[in-house]
């Protein structure tokens, strides 16, 4: 392993970020090591990616955890593929992809790491990363151990799972790879581009489908690379449908996908493109104009600007629909 002290917290908003230890895990053997440091210096503990959903303050008086696992190793005879957490999500969509291994195609693009990707639920395009999971290996620096979570334990919801918030280092996340030799083109937008590219169904395969999936993001959601952001900045959220409040906009609307008899799922980029007129403007962060999900900086804003404007949101959201709007990234403090 590797310490470094008042190290940069590298982080996809471009807020200028640092830390107080700053840990590179380089071999499964290091842990021991890591979590005698971890108990010496009796500090809090961020596990970080590549910094693509979170929102970091100035100065995190603690300690950054940076996995170094880049493996990704096929067992054709168990269907299996082990990754490393530190690989980064796009690039094993193309090793899939590569390899003729159907259902990954659809989350094509989405930034961050491999060992990130389990802990929110990552999704698009009608898929989720737990449909895709076998287990999940991880170090719990509390409790001093290896732990295994199989499907099933990590107790997946809509971007959520119960990986969420623990003690846990995720090192290596194994993959089933036999899934079945179907295409998921059922999505509006999907079959919106291959009606508006004359695209023949009887042409498509998995290269032409994360093609389709780049494209369609690309027309949509800012680089991060090129303009700073965190993605989706908030939660489609679900909610009962008499709940809402109709004093200024009807249902007709809202964006909203029925979960059962009470409950739906409301769109909260449609939310905040109906009320961002009434929003203050903020010197260092503006709603993207192709997607009022994300929220973009020019590389000056802070944690606290950054917060200040998302909570502005928040309220006007609940003021004007009675919905409450959860923040997907991860707010970090000290």
């Amino acid at each position: 392993m590797k310490i470094y002290e008042n190290h940069e917290i590298n982080n996809s908003l471009k807020i200028e970020s640092s830390c107080k230890y700053y840990i590179e895990i380089l071999e499964i053997k290091d842990f021991d090591s890591i979590n005698n440091f971890i108990i010496e210096q009796e500090l809090p503990v961020l596990v970080l990616g590549e910094g693509t959903n979170i929102i970091p303050p100035k100065y995190y008086e603690g300690i950054v955890l940076k996995p170094l696992f880049k493996n990704i190793n096929f067992d054709k005879d168990k269907n299996i593929v082990s990754v490393g957490a530190s690989v980064n999500w796009n690039s094993l969509v193309n090793e899939m992809i590569r390899n003729n291994i159907y259902g990954f195609e659809n989350l094509s693009l989405i930034p961050g790491t491999v060992g990130a990707a389990p802990i929110q639920n990552i999704g698009a395009y009608g898929q989720e990363v737990s449909n895709l999971i076998l287990k999940v290996d991880c170090y719990d620096y509390k409790d001093r151990k290896f732990i295994s979570f199989n499907n099933d334990d990590c107790n997946f919801l809509y971007r959520n799972s119960s990986l969420k918030n623990k003690s846990l280092v995720i090192y290596n996340i194994d993959f089933i790879t036999n899934h079945k030799n179907e295409f998921n083109i059922d999505y509006e937008s999907i079959q919106k581009h291959i009606i508006n590219n004359d695209i023949e169904i009887k042409d498509i395969n998995l290269k032409s489908i994360s093609d389709i999936i780049c494209s369609i993001r690309n027309s949509i959601l800012p680089n991060p690379n090129e303009i700073p952001n965190a993605g989706s900045f908030f939660k489609n959220p679900i909610v009962k449908k008499n709940q809402i409040k109709t004093d200024h906009f009807k249902l007709d609307d809202l964006v909203i996908w029925n979960i059962d008899s009470e409950y739906i799922k409301v769109g909260a980029a449609r939310l905040i493109q109906l009320i961002k007129k009434d929003l203050y403007d903020s010197k260092n962060i503006k709603i993207y104009e192709k997607h009022s999900l994300v929220l973009i900086t020019n590389s000056k804003a802070s944690q606290e600007e950054i917060l200040k404007y998302v909570y502005q949101i928040q309220d006007k959201v609940l003021e004007i629909f009675n919905i409450s709007l959860e923040v997907e990234p991860t707010i970090i403090s000290n």
